[in-house]
């Protein structure tokens, strides 16, 4: 149990590393996790490698000894290692605190281990003082989570504030189980703990499976969706096209022979057949008109990129639609950080702002608030488009990006509108977050990936 114990924490060390490695806060965070492997690494020495071969130690000393070296070496860095790479995971995940402010906290925070060092004796005996200990242990432990939990709070990105939700979740509350069987018991002479925290890393990595199944953790799920709703829209795009083709020609059928009724029906004299000939015209083309709109909505989208400005581009979207917004009664509102240059196609950009704004519009018919935000967070150029209108339903929002699916009882919507924004966004390597809640609003987030991001003006 020590052994898989150990090769667990590791493993979560490796995976959290993998996700990002060219970022401080992670490379702390798998600090965290291999610091945190220590304690059990010197257990398995302890327990399982020197008992199981002291006849072959017996005959070596000196490696029975290297080997109690390494044990203490390990626990020694393990208790005094775990809260500072903690503390340094959450001093470089803020966003708050200036770059030379956390270099100088990095190297503050070295002094009470740095003192533990000199004054604890590690060889033959680890002995350490529990009491000087928990002076900046618990006060480490208690900073690293308040910066963490301001950090998700302030956080507008939804995919990050999500992921900051999880991380929280899954490091703050087992820290604090490891925190008090580690330090706190054994002020109270309770040495053997600590074995607790076997437990304790077994819920965790248990919950970290069922949270990368069910809520994308890692990107996970986020991957699975992306693919299902890809390869559906290729295959209604493939589909369309051919549906488009057969009905064009069975259509222009439909309308060579009612051009024929026509012309009978005027040398005959026959005005009721003129009107059914000019019946089955109109509905024909209304059938074209059909078919063009959806396959329209469906192309695959072929982008046309140049650095544009997001912030003009929305301000274009605002005013060319501002007789919408008056006819609805909807006060817009605006929060930008106009610096921003983005690579991108702004007429595809522009058409996914109108899309989502006249959904909006259409959700506040008898007035409301449309605010749209643009601001650069960790990961994203985002988007925000929010507006205080009817929402979507919990049984609904899990379908509204699906194709031909919509909530509106006209006959001018396909429930297209959102799987085009969506196809777009992905050509764009970014995607679409929807968050809404029935009778108090939606908002939707455009997250565009931070390498297309060019500069500021």
């Amino acid at each position: 149990m020590m052994v898989f114990t150990l090769f667990t924490i590791w493993a979560l060390g490796l995976l959290v590393l993998f996700t990002d490695p060219k970022r401080t806060s992670i490379r702390w965070a798998s600090a965290t996790a291999f610091i945190g492997g220590g304690g059990f690494f010197s257990a398995v020495i302890d327990e399982n490698v020197l008992p199981h071969w002291a006849d072959t130690f017996a005959l070596h000393p000196g490696w029975s000894s290297a080997l109690a070296f390494v044990s203490r070496c390990a626990s020694f860095l393990t208790q005094t290692g775990l809260p500072y790479a903690f503390l340094m995971f959450a001093v470089h995940s803020s966003e708050s605190l200036s770059g030379r402010t956390k270099l100088i906290t990095q190297y503050a925070a070295l002094i009470p281990p740095l003192i533990m060092l000199a004054i604890t004796p590690i060889y033959p005996v680890l002995s350490f003082n529990y009491w000087i200990m928990i002076f900046w242990v618990f006060p480490y432990f208690l900073a690293a989570s308040a910066m963490l939990i301001l950090q998700y709070r302030r956080e507008k990105d939804p995919l990050v504030k999500k992921n900051s939700f999880f991380t929280n979740a899954l490091i703050i509350v087992p820290l604090f189980f490891v925190f008090i069987f580690i330090y706190a018991m054994r002020i109270q002479n309770d040495y053997e703990a600590w074995r607790y925290n076997m437990l304790v890393v077994g819920v965790q990595f248990v919950l970290i499976v069922a949270i990368s199944l069910k809520y994308g953790f890692l990107g996970v799920r986020l991957r699975v969706e992306k693919r299902r709703l890809d390869s559906t829209l290729r295959a209604l795009t493939s589909g369309a096209q051919i549906i488009n083709h057969t009905i064009k020609n069975e259509v222009g059928k439909i309308s060579l022979y009612a051009d024929r009724i026509d012309s009978y029906a005027e040398d005959t004299g026959q005005p009721e057949l003129r009107e059914d000939a000019a019946v089955l015209l109109q509905s024909s083309q209304h059938i074209l008109d059909m078919m063009n709109r959806i396959q329209g909505q469906l192309r695959d989208v072929i982008l046309q990129e140049e650095t544009t400005m997001p912030g003009q581009l929305i301000r274009q979207v605002i005013q060319t639609l501002q007789p919408y917004a008056a006819k609805h009664n909807v006060d817009v509102l605006t929060e930008l950080d106009e610096t921003l240059r983005l690579a991108c196609d702004p007429v595809q950009v522009r058409e996914i702002l109108t899309n989502l704004c006249m959904n909006a519009f259409e959700a506040m018919r008898t007035g409301g608030t449309l605010q749209l935000q643009l601001f650069l967070s960790k990961k994203h150029l985002v988007i925000a488009v929010e507006d205080t209108g009817t929402g979507i339903s919990k049984e609904n929002l899990p379908h509204v990006l699906d194709p031909f699916f919509s909530t509106k009882k006209t006959g001018q919507n396909f429930g297209l509108g959102l799987s085009y924004c969506y196809n777009v966004m992905q050509k764009h390597q970014g995607t679409l977050e929807i968050e809404s809640e029935q009778g108090k609003g939606t908002t939707v987030f455009l997250l565009f990936p931070k390498k297309r991001v060019e500069g500021r003006t």
